[in-house]
């Protein structure tokens, strides 16, 4: 499969807010989440910019707030249309994407469906020979660059395994060989020089907890407690305290017995969402960071932080008590019902190459010099962060510059 690539310029003319004091009881991340569905069945990293890997982010998302579970089998039918799929886990044949099958494997298991059906495809029975000897996940492709594994894919292969009731044990035994000697663990595998990572320290950790793992685990868990900021969030690899990286690294505190880190990163998620005194339409959204709210990013920094405000491990995650529809927003002092999310414009029908995202609409505090597509965690295909994240952005007079590639760095 060819892969292209093509360079979307993006005017920034996201709206800031600033910092909203919280109410006791925020309005729900899942309503405002739930209503950034393009066309009820779908999330964008930008405008007309379709984007799989963050679709799937926001079924896990939905399912962690219990809230949401029709928007969340409408993008798990929109996921399986046969152009996203094969933009996500490759025809089967040239070529098939660790990051993908995961991904899609974890959407199925979330919902309840079966992986080895997923439109047709056995999503884990298509994994299977993508495991080499050493026990890691390589993607199979005719071009050898195309390889983009990591330490997001990986775990996520250990993840959706378990919860299959599969082995996995060559799989955490591969992952636990790439950790750093100070205890943490890169996203990027066989560097020169290992450099430990707050996103993927805290996606394998939710593997190997997930597994039982008891030797690597231990001193990872460790080194992600020791880089918890005053503000009790976490950092990623190019960025200070941030809704993305603090919402993973609080599956993996919880995960650990780490209760009281994980209270504090979950009090600075809270910080970033815009309560009552915000603009309705941002009401219930989560920041990036504490610079302020920005539309698109506020889509994956939401889709991050719920499983952290829910508490709520990628191996736990589930829609099996969600409820179909999400909470109103109500912000006076009628008592609040259930409702189904409206949609916002429909946007065109997606392309056959849909842009892969790094690691993105929703309101929170904001500042002057907030980046418009600020660094991500990463957590499946089309993600984009820094060569160890996963993809790249630029801002250079007044445009946001996304590299949209056929294929995408995966991360988790």
């Amino acid at each position: 499969m060819i892969r292209r690539s093509a360079l979307v310029a993006v005017m920034a003319t996201a709206l800031v807010a600033t910092p909203q004091a919280q109410a006791a009881e925020p309005p729900s991340a899942g309503t405002w989440l739930a209503g950034q569905f393009a066309g009820g069945d779908h999330l964008v990293q930008g405008p007309d910019l379709p984007d799989p890997g963050l679709t799937a982010d926001g079924v896990y998302a939905l399912a962690a707030a219990g809230v949401g579970k029709s928007t969340a089998t409408k993008a798990a039918a929109w996921l399986a249309r046969p152009e996203q799929l094969e933009f996500l886990v490759g025809d089967g044949e040239t070529e098939s994407y660790v990051g993908g099958l995961v991904k899609l494997a974890l959407v199925a298991q979330t919902l309840g469906t079966d992986p080895h059906a997923f439109a047709g495809v056995d999503l884990l029975e298509r994994l299977a020979p993508l495991q080499d000897a050493s026990g890691r996940y390589r993607d199979a492709s005719a071009d050898p660059a195309a390889e983009q594994t990591n330490a997001f894919t990986q775990a996520l292969a250990i993840i959706v395994l378990k919860r299959a009731g599969l082995p996995s044990d060559e799989a955490v035994a591969y992952q636990v060989s790439t950790q750093c000697p100070d205890g943490g663990f890169p996203i990027a595998f066989a560097q020169p020089t290992c450099k430990s990572d707050v996103d993927g320290t805290a996606m394998v950790l939710q593997a190997l907890l997930a597994v039982g793992e008891k030797t690597a685990s231990p001193k990872a868990l460790t080194w992600l407690a020791g880089q918890q900021k005053a503000d009790g969030g976490f950092p990623s690899a190019t960025a200070g305290s941030n809704a993305n990286s603090t919402g993973l690294a609080i599956g993996a505190l919880v995960a650990g017995g780490r209760a009281a880190d994980a209270d504090e990163a979950v009090a600075y998620l809270r910080s970033l969402q815009v309560g009552c005194s915000g603009p309705e339409a941002q009401r219930g959204a989560v920041a990036y960071d504490a610079a302020g709210y920005e539309q698109y990013p506020a889509i994956r920094a939401t889709a991050q932080a719920m499983l952290g405000l829910a508490r709520v491990s990628l191996a736990d995650v589930s829609a099996s008590s969600a409820t179909a529809g999400v909470p109103a927003i109500d912000c006076g002092t009628t008592p609040p019902t259930t409702t189904t999310p409206p949609s916002p414009s429909p946007s065109p029908s997606p392309s056959p190459e849909p842009p892969a995202s790094s690691e993105p609409p929703a309101p929170a505090p904001a500042g002057p010099d907030t980046p418009a597509v600020p660094p991500l965690a990463a957590t499946g295909p089309g993600q984009a962060v820094p060569l160890t994240l996963l993809g790249s952005s630029t801002v250079l007079a007044g445009a946001v510059l996304l590299l949209v590639s056929r294929r995408r760095k995966v991360g988790a």
